[in-house]
């Protein structure tokens, strides 16, 4: 029952690990130029095809105040 309990805690680990990884790679395709004027858009740098069909995200825009 330890081994198992272990072997379960393991593997949400590891899951917990891949979601938060995915959610960096997403993260870090985001650009803003600082350069127009507020409120400044966050746009991808590039599709992210690794995640299936486009999503809404990529072509939404989220204004922000930098």
């Amino acid at each position: 029952e330890g081994r198992e309990e272990a072997q379960r805690l393991l593997n949400l680990v590891g899951e917990g690990q891949r979601l938060l990884g995915n959610a960096l790679v997403a993260l870090s395709e985001l650009r803003c130029n600082l350069g127009g004027a507020p409120p400044r858009p966050l746009h991808l740098a590039r599709p992210l095809p690794h995640y299936g069909p486009p999503m809404l995200v990529q072509q939404a825009t989220i204004p922000i105040q930098v």
